[in-house]
């Protein structure tokens, strides 16, 4: 039976995204809605079969594209397909993907995705135009993350434990001063200037930018998808610090991390991290997820709290260097 490409109804892809195994909070439709203007789901069956599912997002409705802040918009593969046996999942694999790949070339002429983890097997991807040399290969981007696993089976203790020696200093230092106070009286403004101030840019243009994909942030977390974990000045009441998290399949997704420039230096980067993987564990999370250690400086930081590193890809079509060949 050949494989069949269908554009599923809202409920269906709820239905396979609660089963497949490669959902995160990422790609829940509710959310995906909310961060991109438009997303168009395609859903591979053979015979009546649900095989896997696939999101293509355009973030401002018109461009092929990934999301700011998100991981993991790819394919799903159903929970009653994969895994699969070994001697049956290379060729399914690539049936399935070569069914989309040639259909998403023909129907917006380039493909912008990031495989959830535990989908590993990018051959199918690698191998497109493999004796074709006139044309375009995919881009394949080795990607880590940084998690944190079985928080249902540590204690805070045991937790902390795994920190870097330097992070529980820190953690000792402030509280020995005092920590700040948490606060619940935060807003939209709060996490756009902290977001300005971490990225060093303050013009116009990139403030809308932030509003937009800061409130559509906050939107998912009033609607139940995550919480903000923040701190006030005790002097001022203004917000200093907030760590904005998303969760969904028993896992948390660190999506901002914000400190003032005038606390980076504290130990309040590490108390609030603290605080957010045990508000994860509180909330029943089994694993806390730095998202993204791809910089020296930020991924050592993310290790830094015991995190271990987790592979990933990003997968782009046509490949970068096709794209520079065909503009000179």
């Amino acid at each position: 039976m050949a494989i069949e490409l269908k554009s599923p109804q809202l409920d269906e892809v709820l239905d396979f995204w609660h089963k497949s195994p490669h959902s995160t909070v990422f790609t829940h439709p509710e959310v995906l809605q909310k961060v991109s203007k438009r997303v168009d789901w395609w859903m591979a069956f053979k015979g009546k079969q649900p095989q896997c599912l696939w999101p293509i997002c355009l973030p401002d409705g018109k461009q092929v594209g990934l999301p700011d802040l998100t991981y993991y918009v790819g394919p799903l593969w159903a929970g009653d397909v994969f895994p699969m046996p070994a001697h049956r999942w290379l060729s399914r694999m690539s049936e399935v993907y070569e069914s989309f790949i040639a259909h998403f070339i023909e129907e917006y002429d380039e493909i912008q995705t990031c495989l959830p983890k535990g989908l590993q097997d990018v051959r199918a991807f690698d191998w497109w135009n493999y004796h074709q040399p006139d044309k375009p290969r995919f881009e394949i981007n080795p990607r880590y993350t940084a998690c944190i696993t079985e928080l249902n089976k540590k204690s805070e203790r045991a937790i902390i434990s795994d920190f870097r020696q330097l992070r529980r200093r820190e953690l000792r230092n402030l509280e020995g001063l005092g920590p700040p106070p948490r606060t619940v009286e935060w807003d939209v403004e709060d996490l756009i200037r902290l977001y300005s101030e971490v990225m060093e840019r303050k013009d116009t243009d990139f403030q809308e930018e932030n509003r937009n994909k800061i409130t559509a942030l906050v939107d998912l977390v009033n609607l139940g998808y995550g919480e903000v974990v923040a701190y006030k000045d005790p002097k001022t009441s203004t917000t200093i610090a907030a760590c904005l998290l998303l969760f969904a399949k028993r896992e948390a997704n660190m999506v901002l991390n914000l400190v003032d420039i005038d606390w980076r230096g504290t130990g309040l980067p590490a108390w609030m991290i603290t605080e957010a993987i045990l508000t994860a564990q509180a909330k029943g999370m089994t694993c806390f997820d730095f998202n993204g250690a791809n910089s020296p400086n930020r991924g050592d930081d993310k290790h830094s709290y015991g995190a271990f590193p987790v592979l990933y890809f990003t997968i782009l079509y046509p490949g970068a260097l096709r794209i520079e060949k065909n503009a000179a």
